[in-house]
């Protein structure tokens, strides 16, 4: 059985953590491109667009707290990300429907 060492573990938890910050801030921007064109033309792609952006981002963050090698780890990364991922997809469900 191969056991990674330990530096090359934590050094793909930090890549992980990279790519969830990007997908969360590319979300977020989502977010906001939607809300400022709502009762335009644009709102439908916007809307689709940050639905996609959020719903890319909390896969992956689902993905990460599985692959994490123990429940310390999965509740701390709860504890200090939980809450912006909760945020943003209660921003994302606070968009009016289309035509509202």
């Amino acid at each position: 059985m191969y056991i990674r060492p330990f530096s090359t573990e934590k050094k793909e938890i930090e890549l992980s953590m990279n790519k969830i910050e990007e997908l969360f801030s590319a979300a977020k921007d989502e977010l906001e491109y939607a809300d400022e064109s709502q009762g335009s033309v644009y709102y439908h792609e916007d809307l689709t667009t940050a639905e996609k952006a959020v719903s890319e981002v909390l896969s992956e963050y689902e993905r990460f707290l599985k692959e994490l090698p123990s429940d310390d780890m999965r509740n701390e990364v709860k504890s200090k990300v939980g809450m912006k991922m909760r945020e943003l997809k209660m921003t994302f469900d606070a968009l009016p429907e289309e035509g509202h």
